[in-house]
């Protein structure tokens, strides 16, 4: 006889890689999965996966995916008697819940009360010394101006942190170093949580310079019985939004995770908390740690905490919502190996990671590996929406030591192909290969340390140039024997092509001699010899290559009469020509088209919320211009040239998209 499953049908409140992942779990329990999708998802993966799926609304998530009338309306039409709400979007959301209570539907997670009262961050403060748990100095209490704030911070000692009351994810934060930072600070602060989280309460800490984040993942079920499976480093950080995880911590020692387990317990003993649950804290540089909030939800990071426990938290948290006891104690949760998580977004690193949006052309996984896990909710000809987080996909690597995940990593982000929009795999690839990063020596400052001025790519070494120039001949070649092959040519020209060439990588140029091999070519240039042995067929836009007997990977996009070549976190141009032609290219004269163009164009998709001159204005570069908002991000639009503003064509609340002229220079 078959068990009844837990639920006949979950309806999952959420879209994308979350939601596909929990229907996943849901699939292998037996119980039936209910999509909801906006008019932007209505070809999403998730709604395709699901056994069934319901219309919410228009494509912004106010009308579609925040809307807890039309989710509940979808509630009704499936019959679903519980509700999976993921990460995000309604999560944490204590009227949420109370609305599902009251149509007698299951919530997979916490009780309204403990999501409302750990969801605000000073009464969560508040409980959390009441329970023993470490805490950091601050002023708990609401902050009604300016004033009141600077006054606060000089009584804890700059610098400080404002915070959201209501906050999560990084947003309504700012760090303020001084009391002249502190009016547009504050008032930044106020204006995020009012748009992120509709309340604009903040409150103010004392910064813990050069902290670790670490973070203790909790399952606790509705008996008392609580449960810790390890601890997760996320100090990879930018903007407080993390970048990198890993399970576990480099940093952390058994007996200070003995001493947090117990913390982290007490606290959820102290709510009643029940569900998968995570208590983030800072870490300093003498392992003192200190309360920083409760996630009463799901964590985007929790797959590197199942590969290295083996115990699937979405599972767990459906078994618990349906009154089931915890199955196992903590001596029974064992830590095996390391595992990695990347997150892969859309959005330019180069550009000071503004969001990108638009239709993907290419999409290609790193090769079938048991050590591989890919959490995403998109691919090939799949859009990525200027209405909803930028986050593409998580790539997580497992392996038994920290080491052999860092490497297992490089080489997966080497060979994950996406084309049609931007993306930030070279700046992860970058960071994964930091020799700090590699060392453990890290702190939520490491980005903004070790880029102090954006991303333009990692430090082009010798080794990394030669792969470059080997990659850009053997395509040029290629290319150039198959033309010769087509036909209607000149015949037998394939031996013609020369054995002289000048390979040009930026402004850098090489003069080169090749010589033809079996599957390849041996390349000097100076006194260096490069050997490069491929398979490579044309037209693919990843490059797999033996070059001085190591494999690597390129990723390839074509521009005019070259390449755009990328390895190892580093984005070059390349162009192969004879030594002619690069004479000539040489006299070919430059124009500069910023200084040339009478138009800003608004480089992606979304809302105008500020603009900043009018016509008749005088701009300097730099200059402040427009504010636009896309994927819950505010994007500050720049002068990239100076001169006087003709028109202003756009208004405040106005949707643009991605190229729409938003002003013209006289």
């Amino acid at each position: 006889m078959t068990e009844k499953p837990l639920f006949e049908k979950v309806l999952v409140a959420n879209r994308g890689e979350i939601a596909l992942r929990i229907m996943k779990t849901l699939q292998k329990m037996g119980i039936k999965s209910v999509a909801v999708y906006s008019e932007a998802d209505t070809n999403a993966q998730h709604v395709q996966y699901a056994d069934e799926a319901y219309y919410i609304g228009n494509s912004p998530a106010t009308e579609s995916y925040l809307s807890i009338k039309n989710i509940i309306t979808a509630i009704r039409e499936s019959g679903a008697d519980a509700v999976h709400p993921g990460y995000g979007f309604l999560a944490e959301n204590a009227n949420f819940a109370n609305v599902l209570k009251r149509e007698g539907v299951t919530l997979i997670g916490p009780s309204a009360k403990v999501i409302k009262i750990m969801g605000d961050k000073i009464e969560a403060k508040k409980i959390a010394v009441a329970s023993g748990v470490s805490t950091v100095p601050g002023y708990m209490g609401t902050i009604n101006d300016v004033e009141q704030a600077i006054k606060i911070a000089e009584q804890i000692g700059f610098p400080v942190i404002i915070k959201a009351a209501a906050g999560g994810g990084g947003r309504g934060m700012r760090v303020v170093k001084n009391s002249q930072e502190m009016a547009k600070a504050y008032q930044s602060a106020k204006f995020e949580a009012q748009n992120s989280f509709s309340d604009a309460r903040v409150f103010i800490e004392k910064l813990i310079v050069a902290p670790r984040h670490i973070e203790i993942q909790l399952l606790a079920d509705q008996y008392g019985n609580a449960v810790c499976l390890g601890e997760r480093e996320c100090s990879i950080q930018r903007y407080h939004q993390k970048v990198i995880e890993e399970a576990p911590s480099s940093f952390v020692d058994e007996v200070t995770r003995q001493k947090m387990y117990a913390e982290v317990i007490a606290l959820a003993k102290k709510v009643g908390y029940y569900s998968a649950g995570t208590v983030e804290f800072m870490m300093d540089k003498e392992k003192n740690y200190y309360f920083l909030e409760m996630n009463t939800r799901l964590q985007v990071e929790h797959p590197v905490t199942e590969l290295i426990t083996g115990y699937d938290i979405v599972e767990q948290m459906i078994r618990i919502a349906a009154g089931e006891k915890l199955s196992f104690e903590q001596k029974d949760v064992k830590m095996t190996g390391w595992a990695i998580e990347s997150r892969i977004c859309a959005e330019d690193p180069s550009r000071g990671f503004l969001p990108s949006s638009g239709r993907i052309l290419d999409y290609k996984l790193p090769p079938k590996n048991p050590n591989i896990r890919i959490d995403s909710g998109i691919g090939s000809g799949g859009k990525v929406s200027m209405f909803y987080d930028a986050m593409i996909a998580k790539l997580c690597t497992y392996g038994e030591t920290r080491q052999a995940a860092i490497e297992l990593m490089s080489e997966s982000l080497s060979s994950f192909v996406i084309q049609g929009i931007s993306h930030n795999i070279s700046f992860l690839e970058a960071l994964i290969n930091h020799p700090k990063f590699i060392s453990g020596d890290i702190h939520t400052g490491f980005i903004d340390e070790e880029y102090p001025g954006g991303f333009s790519g990692a430090t082009l070494t010798p080794g990394i140039s030669e792969v470059f120039l080997a990659t850009a001949i053997y395509i040029s070649l290629t290319e150039q024997r198959r033309a010769s092959s087509i036909g209607g040519q000149i015949t037998d020209q394939a031996h013609k092509i020369g054995t002289r060439w000048i390979v040009s990588i930026d402004k850098d140029q090489y003069p080169i001699m090749i010589k033809q091999v079996t599957d390849g070519y041996n390349i000097r240039y100076g006194t260096s010899r490069i050997t490069i042995r491929s398979n490579w067929t044309l037209g693919t836009h990843l490059f797999t290559a033996i070059i001085n007997g190591q494999k690597v990977n390129v990723k390839i996009v074509d521009i005019p009469t070259g390449y755009r070549l990328t390895h190892s976190g580093i984005t070059v141009n390349t162009y192969v020509r004879s030594p002619r032609m690069s004479e000539l290219e040489a006299l070919m004269p430059v124009r500069d088209e910023t200084e040339d163009s009478v138009e800003l164009s608004a480089p992606l998709a979304g809302q105008i919320i500020a603009i900043n001159v009018k016509a008749g204005d005088e701009v300097a570069i730099g200059q402040d211009l427009i504010v636009l908002t896309a994927m819950k991000m505010e994007n500050i639009i720049t002068a990239e040239r100076k001169g006087k503003i003709a028109k202003v064509l756009v208004q405040e609340l106005e949707n643009v998209i991605s190229g729409q002229v938003l002003l013209e220079f006289e």
